[in-house]
């Protein structure tokens, strides 16, 4: 674990498995953090961006996540405060890959299940059936992370003008954006901050942009009411033409074949900033 990420110690609590909900209103910690058990989390309503070194990615409705023991990572909210509820285990109860977040669906059975543990204490093992519907859990976990979902994974700054430029994004890709928009805002040549920030990123100003612009699309698309044509205005996007042309090149499939995939489990849980 590298020594600038604190680590939680959940061991100290003397259980293997524990359980935390709660509300979150702006980020679960102000910067990244790790803990020396696994992490089954899910966001119970609300949107939540799971970020760790390299990537962050949206996390909202039926999807789960996995967080491997002593994976640096941390959660910021997107709009309205954000309930959640996590599953601690520790490393022995059970053995899966361990190099990255993996976000998945699981079924409603799996889900109720894990509704229904509640661990506090080692005591509490043995009250309402919590041994009896862990074991049923983690014996399902394996097979339902094959589920895996490819959502938009947007590369995570590690430095300041990235982070400048990323906060400009977030702020205004509802309209129109030139480079001149971005050099008005943050004093570089365009062709100066153009060049460190595909340095850094990876991809281009205007490619974190498009990505961007589909990720905050993918969410409002979750809300049945809402017309893709209304979404699509509302992300940026001047031409519908394009806007289908991008989502598809990001997803694979059609806005509205995306809908009727995600919204049947992401129900009312969605509520894009």
């Amino acid at each position: 674990m590298p020594p600038d990420i604190p680590q939680i110690n959940l061991t100290s609590h003397g259980v293997d498995v524990r359980t935390m909900a709660g509300t979150m209103t702006e980020y679960s910690t102000k910067g990244l953090h790790a803990h020396n058990h696994h992490q089954v989390l899910r966001i119970q309503s609300g949107v939540a961006m799971l970020v760790d070194r390299h990537r962050r990615q949206p996390m909202f409705g039926a999807l789960t996540a996995f967080i491997p023991a002593d994976f640096a990572h941390r959660s910021i909210v997107l709009g309205n405060p954000v309930a959640y509820k996590s599953l601690y285990l520790s490393r022995d109860l059970i053995s899966l890959p361990d190099d990255e977040i993996r976000l998945f669906f699981i079924t409603p059975l799996e889900s109720a299940l894990f509704d229904r543990i509640q661990i506090l204490t080692r005591a509490d093992l043995s009250r309402n059936f919590n041994k009896e519907c862990l074991d049923l859990f983690l014996k399902m976990l394996p097979e339902e992370m094959k589920k895996t979902v490819s959502l938009v994974r947007l590369p995570e700054p590690a430095d300041t003008l990235s982070e400048e430029v990323i906060r400009f994004i977030e702020k205004n890709y509802a309209g129109p954006l030139s480079l001149k928009d971005f050099t008005r805002a943050i004093p570089y040549s365009g062709r100066h901050l153009s060049r460190l920030f595909k340095q850094e990123m990876n991809i281009t100003i205007f490619e974190y942009l498009r990505l961007y612009r589909i990720l905050m699309a993918s969410l409002s698309l979750c809300q049945p009411d809402r017309q893709v044509t209304q979404i699509a205005l509302e992300t940026g996007y001047a031409s519908l033409s394009s806007f289908y042309r991008d989502f598809q090149t990001v997803y694979g499939i059609a806005p509205k074949r995306f809908r009727a995939t995600f919204s049947s489990v992401a129900g009312d849980a969605i509520s894009p900033v």
